[in-house]
């Protein structure tokens, strides 16, 4: 089932400028059994002009916002030496900050396991503990499968490190991965992946609670089996097709960097922050919303059934949803 995530069950905000407000404005304190996480994702620093603007401001609203930990669900940056201050700037984030691997963050020839030493990343795929929830990250880029392109599989090694790490763990699990679980442009063997996810492992498991992924670049909530699926919408772009780009900023920064005509741009960095309430078993996500820079995708020629408006927006929704099982 689709969730309409503008059917608020907290106040609807009614204007983009509205959902714009910075994150200081938000509360602070989280309270006895209340986790708070900071995401971002698909920053593509080596598509824009301004990510490490947009990365900088991310920052900066988390320092206020203080949440317990920072996460970024790929198509972060490429790991070579022009990209390593937009990383450095990532690190300067003085508490617990964690990656996922996606697609585009091995262009340019570069192995999984590139990047993730570069990232400092444990390993591809991982877990952490963090507030009596345990967090695991997959890798989507398995090769496999029968689509074209981008790899966007999940292997039988990783996918039996996921059904042990679920079979051993009784908190409540929260799964991180770029490609998402529940849509054609996610991963290609998603149902096995989701039957693995939604095995009913005994009243001592407390189960998975949501898959937070990016990817899509999209605004939307689905509920799959239970579980929550959310999708983290990009915090720069959507990507067009060839006869709707457009030059929309200045000339030279379209010189120097030759696929920004390829996107419809927000005019302000998208992330999220998303409050796990363990007591209350609920998780509260709070957004943000913009405008595009230069004309919408369907004013540029983009087709609605590829680019469906209620997904394809310059916005990351305000949800709330009783998703997160008691342990």
């Amino acid at each position: 089932m689709d969730i309409n995530r503008r059917k608020f069950t907290t106040t609807i905000l009614g204007t983009a400028a509205a959902l714009a407000l910075p994150l200081p404005a938000l509360a602070r304190a989280t309270g006895k059994g209340k986790l708070r996480i900071g995401m971002i994702s698909d920053i593509h620093q080596d598509v824009m002009h301004d990510g490490i603007k947009r990365l900088g401001a991310f920052l900066d609203a988390m320092r206020e916002a203080k949440p317990d930990f920072i996460i970024q669900l790929g198509d972060f940056c490429k790991p070579t030496a022009t990209n390593k201050p937009f990383l450095d700037l990532w690190n300067t984030w003085d508490g617990p900050r964690y990656h996922v691997i996606g697609n585009h963050d091995m262009d340019g020839g570069f192995r999984r396991e590139q990047t993730a030493e570069w990232y400092g990343m444990p390993a591809r795929y991982y877990g952490f503990d963090h507030g009596g929830v345990r967090f695991l990250v997959l890798d989507g880029n398995d090769p496999g499968g029968t689509r074209s392109g981008y790899n966007r599989f999940i292997a039988e090694d990783q996918k039996a490190w996921l059904d042990a790490e679920l079979e051993n763990t009784h908190s409540p699990v929260v799964v991180m991965i770029h490609q998402p679980l529940d849509n054609d442009w996610g991963v290609v063997n998603r149902d096995e992946i989701r039957a693995v996810l939604e095995k009913d492992r005994g009243p001592d498991h407390a189960g998975v609670a949501a898959v937070f992924s990016g990817h899509c670049h999209q605004d939307y909530v689905n509920r799959i089996g239970g579980i929550a699926h959310v999708q983290i919408n990009s915090a720069s772009y959507i990507w067009l097709p060839g006869n709707a780009r457009r030059n929309v900023y200045d000339e030279e920064s379209h010189k120097k960097h030759p696929y920004l005509n390829h996107v419809a741009p927000y005019r302000d960095p998208l992330w999220a922050l998303v409050t796990l309430d363990l007591d209350a078993g609920t998780v509260d996500l709070q957004g943000r919303a913009t405008e595009w820079v230069g004309p919408d995708p369907w004013e540029r020629g983009a087709p609605e059934n590829r680019y469906p408006r209620d997904k394809n927006r310059p916005a990351i929704s305000n949800w709330q949803g009783p998703i997160l099982k008691k342990s």
